[in-house]
């Protein structure tokens, strides 16, 4: 039995009361740091609500050519870097909190809110408080946001630190002082990497980094959102105001390939400044953004403790081939990729001297190499990357790492590995959209299902059938909205966490520019 100290002459005296139990907590401070499009932006001088507010901006060509126009970076915000917030920070459009409804936009697809993340990591902190969401103008450089970032977090460490002093019931929990955890999705783990690479102490204040989805690598999404304007689906006027805004973004830039991914044939090539200028980019925000790429690879960061949350078995745009149309530079994303030796070099077939190219799958937007981020603690889930913040076995693996439980595993074996794949442009009201499902042999015990994400609305009932034009064996399901409207399509089959993702149905096109 335990003593409960000594009495006056020296002697132990046993201890009569009730000995303590704590929950299972941790005692870290939190930071949530969202990717891009995940953060709501307003207008510093008036409050106006810029982005993540209104989906009409998306969906009504009078009103969102005015938001999307607002949201072009100036050319102060394009020079931005993680000295400019130090000297003089950028004032004219803030970020006011993470988003709280379903998002989109075409080829980047859709976005859920964080709700359910900040709420898990609220769930096993030791108060509401240890949780910091973190809001950041996604529009801007990573470098410059992860200035931003270390600040906010080394100010969130110190409140934490002092308020868990203050609690003599914390402080009995553990005498480990409080150390800081970051969850971060997709450009946000970029934006982690950022603000510790420029804040050493910072980094030995980091007990761990969770990243969910981040292109460490870049991913080729990026590239065919500056090519937008080649697209060949509607509506025409948001495809044209999307590509115009993020021509400016160095935010978007930062997301661009740094691996081989220019497909050339019988060679493969990294995308230089002058070719995503040629498909729609800035030239200078280009370069900075692939000489980052080359230092990160010739001089890797490792994130303190990091875990790694990697969605698998989606289909998913790896490499870009160009074509010429009417004289113009197109990009056709590809769902493959080359395999590379330590070096970098590409491996080719012995006998043909052809590179080799395999299917690495991905979450939909970040391929499965990207995601890895260079970790050997991995946790592979079935997911969509936009909605991966949501997905059941992605918070489970959160909180497991935040109370210092070992990962979990490799999700992905030798069975059945589901896959959902929707218009990466949306789709325009009237027309049906077709709704494809892989890795599946049957459709038996399999449902597909459409509700708005907005209103919660049921859509029509879906059915699977198998598509005799695609060898690989895919089901499909053909959808027809019944209003213009952001629907959120569900692939549950029975044995694995469903799988969502949104997707965006417009008005029919006008002409309106």
């Amino acid at each position: 039995m335990g003593t409960a100290g000594l009495d006056e002459v020296g002697h132990e005296m046993p201890f009569a009361g009730v000995l303590p139990v704590f929950d299972d907590r941790t005692r870290d401070a939190c930071v949530v740091v969202p990717g891009i499009m995940g953060s709501v932006l307003q207008d510093a001088a008036t409050g106006r609500p810029l982005w993540g507010v209104d989906l009409s901006m998306l969906t009504n060509p009078l009103l969102g050519r005015g938001f999307l126009g607002a949201l072009h970076a100036d050319a102060r915000e394009r020079a931005a870097d993680a000295d400019t917030f130090r000297r003089a920070p950028l004032s004219r459009i803030r970020a006011g909190g993470l988003v709280s409804k379903p998002w989109w936009l075409p080829v980047l697809e859709g976005l859920e809110p964080y709700t359910d993340l900040t709420a898990a990591l609220r769930g096993v902190a030791l108060a509401r408080e240890a949780v910091l969401p973190f809001p950041y103008d996604w529009r801007l450089a990573v470098a410059y946001n992860g200035a931003v970032l270390a600040r906010a977090a080394r100010a969130h460490l110190t409140r934490w630190r002092e308020r868990v002093a203050a609690r003599p019931g914390w402080r009995a929990g553990g005498e480990r002082e409080p150390r800081l955890l970051f969850v971060a999705h997709s450009m946000g783990g970029l934006v982690v990497r950022a603000a510790l690479e420029q804040d050493p102490e910072l980094a030995a204040d980091t007990r761990a980094v969770i990243t969910v989805g981040t292109p460490f690598l870049g991913s080729a999404s990026a590239v065919l959102t500056l090519n937008l304007l080649h697209a060949e689906a509607g509506p025409a006027w948001l495809q044209r105001h999307v590509q115009a805004m993020a021509a400016t973004l160095p935010g978007l830039h930062d997301l661009l390939p740094g691996y081989r991914c220019l497909d050339r044939g019988l060679d493969v090539e990294r995308l230089t400044p002058g070719d995503v200028a040629r498909f729609g980019g800035d030239q200078d925000l280009a370069a900075r953004s692939l000489a980052a790429h080359t230092r990160h690879w010739e001089h890797p960061f490792r994130l303190p403790g990091h875990r790694a949350i990697v969605g698998v078995a989606q289909p998913t745009l790896q490499t870009l081939d160009e074509q010429q149309r009417a004289g113009l530079a197109v990009v056709v994303g590809r769902h493959h990729a080359f395999d590379v030796d330590d070096v970098g070099e590409l491996l080719r077939d012995p006998h043909t001297g052809i590179p080799a190219r395999r299917n690495a799958y991905g979450d939909g937007t970040v391929h499965t190499p990207s995601a890895q981020g260079g970790t050997g603690a991995i946790a592979y889930v079935f997911g969509r990357h936009g909605t991966l913040t949501c997905h059941d076995e992605v918070l489970r693996q959160v909180c497991n790492i935040a109370l210092e439980r070992r990962p979990g595993g490799r999700l992905a074996g030798d069975g059945p590995q589901p896959g959902l794949e929707t218009p990466r442009l949306g789709g325009t009201f009237g027309e049906p959209l077709t709704l494809a499902v892989t890795g599946l042999a049957t459709p038996s015990g399999v449902t597909l299902s459409a509700r708005s994400a907005t209103t919660g609305r049921t859509g029509h009932p879906l059915t699977l059938t198998r598509d005799p034009d695609r060898a690989n064996g895919t089901l499909t399901a053909r959808f027809t909205a019944d209003a213009p409207d952001l629907y959120r399509i569900t692939l549950d089959t029975g044995a694995h966490p469903p799988i969502t993702q949104l997707v965006l149905v417009s008005p029919p096109d006008t002409g309106t520019r």
